[in-house]
């Protein structure tokens, strides 16, 4: 069997998009996926922050932590164990809350990052999101009103994009009332 002369072309539209080299540079996180952690995570202490608050806060070792997590029910001590750890580090913080609400937020927006990203950087993150969240605004356009001219000779103000007098509906042509772009 003969070899070929030349290797075969390299595929525009290649189906294995993902085992490519990585780029350069530090892989990074998913900021939303960190966010919408912390905002579980939120949910989950303040359900069982009242069973398991106290012994939380006064644990010191790994195993004192995963128990104050089962007080509040096996499910909660089986899917938070693999914070312990992490839990202890960021409850030693100089900058750790006295309230409970803030105490609630510290820890849930710490937590959130699982150790892939600082503690610190993971609060960041979730500002920083909140942040990009209340900027976006919560008005919206109800209706839009055109002033018309109709072959009815009726001048004024369209109702639901009609005629009010003869229920002439406006056209959506491109260069009509809409401008020259496509809606």
């Amino acid at each position: 069997m003969t070899k070929r002369k030349k290797d075969a072309p390299k595929a525009q539209y290649p189906l294995d998009t993902f085992s490519g080299k990585r780029g350069r540079g530090r892989p990074g996180v998913r900021k939303s996926e960190i966010e919408g952690r912390s905002s579980h995570y939120r949910l989950v202490f303040d359900q069982i922050w009242e069973a398991s608050g106290e012994p939380l806060l006064h644990a010191s070792t790994e195993d004192e932590v995963i128990q104050a997590f089962e007080k509040a029910g096996v499910y909660y001590g089986n899917q938070l164990r693999h914070l312990a750890p992490l839990f202890l580090r960021v409850r030693r913080e100089r900058r750790f809350p006295k309230r409970r609400e803030a105490q609630i937020g510290f820890l849930a927006d710490s937590l959130a990052g699982l150790g892939r990203v600082s503690p610190r950087r993971s609060r960041d993150i979730c500002e920083e999101i909140r942040a990009i969240l209340k900027k976006k605004t919560r008005y919206r356009i109800l209706r839009r009103e055109y002033y018309i001219e109709c072959s009815c000779r009726y001048k004024g103000p369209a109702q639901n994009d009609a005629c009010p007098k003869c229920g002439a509906e406006i056209t959506r042509s491109f260069g009509g009332i809409y401008g020259f772009g496509f809606h």
